[in-house]
């Protein structure tokens, strides 16, 4: 059996024209990937601004609870964290160390945390802090800390405005340890 000459010519300039084009798509992705990388996120919600509402579950108990119902009229203080990162597990002294304190000045503090249930629950098992945390979804996490920065902070005033974020163990995190009477030397 033999194929005809046409035929097979149409079938490699068929061929041809679909590799084109699958060529310019890929280009063209990886142009968009590349824009896309290059663009700033910002670091989190803007100082000044009222924190975006979002929807969370309680680590304890699964159950699911909104920010206004969180934050109510008192400050508080959003702690991100990540079950993998070794900046996190060296705060979590500090962080149980501030926790009574931040009850005393009337700041609520609330870790934040993505994962499956049971790898946050053996994480903060050994911590005062398991009644405090929140899982949250990618939705909302992107919202309030885009880049996924771990440890990271957001101070809420009791009106619901961001006051204040970034890396625990800046100047600002340092700070507000200093005002709740927080007198130990920071992690490392």
């Amino acid at each position: 059996m033999t194929l005809d000459p046409t035929l097979l010519l149409s079938l490699f300039a068929a061929l041809s024209v679909l590799l084109a084009f699958n060529l310019f798509l890929t280009l063209r992705l990886a142009r968009m990937v590349n824009a896309l990388a290059r663009a700033r996120l910002p670091d989190t919600v803007p100082i000044g601004e009222p924190l975006p509402r979002f929807r969370a579950r309680r680590l304890v108990d699964g159950r699911r609870v909104r920010s206004d119902a969180l934050l109510g009229d008192e400050a508080a203080v959003l702690v991100f964290v990540s079950p993998g990162c070794k900046a996190c597990l060296a705060r979590q002294p500090e962080l149980d160390r501030m926790r009574p304190l931040m009850d005393e000045a009337g700041v609520a503090l609330w870790v934040v945390a993505q994962g499956r249930p049971q790898r946050l629950r053996d994480y903060f098992a050994s911590t005062v802090l398991l009644p405090r945390v929140l899982r949250v979804g990618d939705r909302d996490m992107r919202r309030l800390n885009p880049k996924y920065s771990a440890p990271f902070y957001i101070f809420v005033g009791a009106d619901g405005v961001v006051q204040a974020s970034g890396q625990v163990g800046d100047d600002n995190w340092l700070s507000f340890r200093d005002q709740i009477g927080d007198a130990d030397p920071p992690a490392d």
